[in-house]
């Protein structure tokens, strides 16, 4: 008995070094597999043209997709492929689309501007962005960077597309060049490839030629984020510049939230042409007038306030448009029922500055959405 006891013992033993030993190699290849995933995350994505919209016709007739597309003028199936073999016309309607496109539509586009960009490579691909507007650029970037990714998107694109990366992700840039090409604006950010938490750390209107600063712009750009960079309206005649800046945190929740969200903000400030220099011009566009009598708006939460420039009218006249947006908790009746709930509450604006010879100016608002 004592024998068959000790060689059970033996059989035992035996057992559990074989299982110590298939744990260890289980541990050790799941450690390799981590690694070998770990390295993969930085591997380049791979796409080919099976990738890309399909060109036979679907028996249901158009998606929600196409629909979308043919209003934005542009042919989903076909118009895709070309952009992707890098034709730049149908690159900039493919992206532009991909900027508007919303609902089931969006759904159906899903993550087709990465496949494209990658088709088109990342030399093509920063050809045909040097050659855009610097709103539309920073519309592309802030696009895919918001896509899947093996990695960050400003880690994996500065991998793989060094010069369309160089290109999107700039830690100073000079930009907006009055229309005399005199003078131009000069920013720098706290970071270049982060963009989450990244602000203008300093903003200046300069003069092109020697690089000399002719006004300090910084204490009035509330730059941040993926709008950090802003935009610049100049008069037709160079003498003045509207600045659009834009803190636009990210907003989880509703606006009854606590603690509470930050407002969205959407501000500009004007600079006039004085002698040598640039001195901001004071159009006092903080509150909209009749707001503080608005009863209507009593209580509620402010959600957003932009006011952005959208022409010079004349040399001395400059257009705006001023939207402001609440939630407000109000009394819901529904079947008899009362109960509270969020209501959504608009102040949309017209607003024309007009320059006189002085350097003043006369601002005048006008409500132009119905409450």
């Amino acid at each position: 008995m004592e024998r068959a006891h000790g060689k059970a013992r033996r059989i035992m033993k035996a057992l559990e070094a074989i299982l110590l030993i298939g744990l260890l190699a289980l541990g050790s290849q799941a450690a390799a597999q981590t690694e070998e995933a770990s390295s993969d995350r930085n591997e380049r994505l791979h796409f080919t043209e099976k990738d890309l919209p399909s060109t036979k016709k679907d028996p249901n007739g158009p998606s929600e997709i196409d629909e979308s597309a043919r209003a934005h003028g542009f042919d989903y199936a076909t118009g895709t492929r070309r952009a992707a073999r890098g034709d730049f016309k149908l690159l900039k309607k493919f992206f532009q689309l991909a900027h508007d496109v919303d609902g089931a539509a969006a759904e159906s586009f899903g993550d087709m501007s990465t496949v494209v960009y990658h088709l088109v490579g990342d030399e093509k691909f920063a050809q045909f962005l040097s050659a855009q507007p610097l709103a539309f650029r920073m519309m592309v970037r802030n696009g895919i960077s918001h896509e899947g990714y093996p990695a960050p998107a400003s880690e994996y694109l500065s991998r793989h597309f060094p010069q369309t990366t160089q290109l999107l992700f700039r830690r100073e840039m000079i930009d907006w060049s009055s229309p005399n090409d005199q003078f131009a604006i000069r920013k720098t950010f706290t970071s270049d490839l982060q963009l989450v938490g990244s602000k203008v750390e300093r903003a200046e209107l300069i003069e092109k030629k020697t690089g000399r600063v002719l006004c300090d712009l910084t204490a009035d750009d509330i730059g941040t984020g993926g709008e950090r960079e802003g935009e610049a309206l100049w008069s037709p005649d160079s003498q003045r510049v509207a600045c659009l800046s834009s803190d636009l945190p990210p907003q989880p929740g509703n606006a009854f939230n606590n603690p509470s969200r930050p407002t969205l903000r959407k501000q500009t400030a004007v600079y006039l042409r004085s002698g040598d220099s640039f001195t901001r011009v004071d159009l006092s566009l903080g509150e909209a007038p009749g707001h503080a009598a608005d009863k209507e708006l009593e209580g509620a939460k402010t959600e957003h306030i932009f006011t952005e420039p959208v022409r010079w009218r004349k040399p001395n006249i400059l257009l705006l448009t001023r939207h402001e947006y609440y939630q407000k908790m109000m009394p819901t009746v529904i079947e008899n029922l009362k109960f509270d709930s969020i209501h959504d509450l608009e102040r949309q604006y017209e607003i024309t500055a007009t320059f006189a010879a002085d350097g003043k100016a006369n601002v005048v608002w006008k409500p132009s959405l119905e409450r």
